[in-house]
């Protein structure tokens, strides 16, 4: 291509047209998305007390020692049931289930807090 052809080429402007429905269907979509609400923030407020619990029962679970077995006390005695706790904690550990009780009683002690913050108005 020579330099005069190149120069007509480029000499010649032609207006760029967009088709016909283009505009209004711009148009429309940026109408919708004006009318188009916010999304929903996630709530912060509701979920925090769960977690903050859900934390110190796993703190208590790991930080506080067991109770020990003693002998020779009542039958009904807050040592007796420290000694049936202890000994249920440890066949549960035994047979890997001391994990799973916990996981099922924070997810329950969670629902029952989100359940009872959702009930309450605000």
């Amino acid at each position: 291509m020579k330099w005069e052809e190149l120069d007509r080429a480029l000499s010649t402007e032609e207006e760029i047209v967009p088709s016909a429905g283009f505009t209004d269907a711009v148009m429309e979509d940026v109408r919708r998305e004006a009318t188009t609400p916010p999304p929903i923030s996630f709530p912060w407020k509701c979920v925090l007390p769960g977690l903050t619990f859900a934390g110190f029962a796993v703190l208590a679970l790991l930080l506080l020692p067991l109770p020990t077995k003693t002998a020779g006390t009542a039958a009904f005695s807050s040592t007796h049931l420290a000694a049936i706790l202890v000994g249920l904690s440890e066949s549960t550990r035994r047979l890997g289930l001391d994990r799973l009780i916990v996981a099922l009683l924070l997810a329950w002690a969670s629902v029952k807090l989100s359940m009872r913050l959702a009930s309450w108005k605000s």
